[in-house]
Order: structure tokens, then C-alpha cells, then sequence
């Protein structure tokens, strides 16, 4: 059975604070967020099954900064780019720059700024 502490609700907060995700919330969810958190401060952890679930959800959305959501996408471009077997032929090369993190990187962004530069299909 999971339970979520005070702690662990207070590190989230001043994440979530510091890189704006707290803002991004609907009214709802930052409401139960809230919520959970004056619950645990009385010293009590939060076991409840589905409000745990709801908080990992939350949570979830107070983690995503903005690296992580460019990173994500350019994993999965890169994914899709070595599945490409017009790619690999032309360019073999390709395997090695997929595992270099600033290459990722670039490709997330290009993926979120809806820059499309590999036009193979």
C-alpha cells in the first residue's frame, strides 16, 4: 500500500514553485494539491488509493519542466528516426548521433517548435 508524506508533498510544492508548474495547474487540481498538502502537515501520510493516485498524477505535472517535455519528444523522434531503415542506409552515422544527448535535444526541439528537417519518409 503507498502512502504520500508531508515531506513529499512539501518537496513537490517548492518544485513545482520554482519552476512555474504550480501555475500551469487547473484551479481543481492545484485545490487538492493544496488540500492533501494541510492534510499531511497535521502529520498524518495520505493512503487512500485513489487520492494517491490522484496526487502521482499531479505530481507528474508539477515534474514536467520544460527539459524534460523537449527530451521526451526527441527520444521519441529519434526512435522513429532508427526504425527508418531509408534513414540508416543513407546516413549510418545516425545510431551514433541518437546517443548523444545534445543531438536529442536539438531534435525535441525542432519536434516542439514544429521545425521539420528530416523530410524522408
Amino acid at each position: 500500500m503507498r502512502s504520500i508524506s508531508y515531506a513529499d508533498l512539501l518537496t513537490l510544492w517548492k518544485k513545482g514553485s520554482r519552476n512555474g508548474s504550480l501555475q500551469r495547474l487547473s484551479c481543481l487540481k492545484k485545490g487538492l494539491f493544496s488540500a492533501a498538502l494541510s492534510y499531511a502537515k497535521l502529520g498524518k501520510n495520505i493512503v487512500n488509493s485513489k487520492l494517491v493516485l490522484f496526487i502521482e498524477d499531479i505530481a507528474d505535472l508539477i515534474k514536467n519542466s520544460l527539459r524534460r517535455r523537449i527530451m521526451n519528444c526527441g527520444s521519441e523522434r529519434a526512435i522513429r528516426i532508427v526504425q527508418n531503415p531509408k534513414i540508416v542506409d543513407t546516413a549510418p552515422e545516425v545510431r551514433q548521433w541518437v546517443k548523444c544527448d545534445a543531438f536529442v535535444f536539438w531534435l525535441g526541439t525542432s519536434v516542439l517548435t514544429k521545425k521539420s528537417w528530416i523530410l524522408v519518409q
